[in-house]
């Protein structure tokens, strides 16, 4: 009897370990380095999740100050080093390689569903121009779309299950 209690105590704890941590299905995204791009561009990420950053050889990464979000960790890796960043606050992280920005080795990492909280800090950060303003052009073109997809989904909820287009 005692047995059976025992096991069904550290099976109850091992759950609420798991769904306490809020990270037992965390992900891990990778971002590849190749020649002078980061593949891809721009990764959406859920809180908790990590990316590991790999094909170094040559390159390195790091977040760009005052385009991460307020808080958040910044990270800087050495060269050649395939580094694995976790990120748990929402909002966009703008990331480079050091010896290859000026050829346009930036990306972007946006953390959490719905509006990205600093995007308007990035808008009006200075070097929010050339390459790192494409890239914050992909962010937003990208977080459209998703806005888009996610009133059209609520849309064909609302109406029975059908999409609803208007003309």
């Amino acid at each position: 009897m005692l047995n059976v209690i025992d096991r069904a105590m550290f099976n109850g704890l091992a759950v609420a370990t798991l769904l306490l941590s809020g990270n037992a299905f965390a992900d891990i995204v990778e971002i590849k380095a190749s020649a002078t791009k980061f593949e891809p561009a721009v990764v959406f990420v859920k809180p908790g999740d990590s990316v590991k950053f790999t094909g170094m050889s040559g390159h390195q990464t790091g977040s760009i100050d005052g385009m991460i979000p307020e808080g958040a960790q910044a990270w800087k890796s050495t060269m050649g080093e395939e580094l694995t960043v976790k990120l748990n606050k929402d909002g966009i992280y703008v990331y480079e390689c050091s010896p290859h920005m000026s050829r346009g080795m930036v990306g972007a990492i946006v953390v959490g569903e719905g509006e990205a909280k600093n995007l308007e800090a990035i808008r009006k950060h200075p070097e929010n121009n050339g390459t790192i303003g494409r890239v914050i052009g992909q962010i937003e073109t990208e977080l459209e779309a998703r806005r888009g997809r996610s009133q059209a989904h609520t849309a064909g909820q609302s109406s029975g299950g059908a999409a609803v287009v208007a003309e």
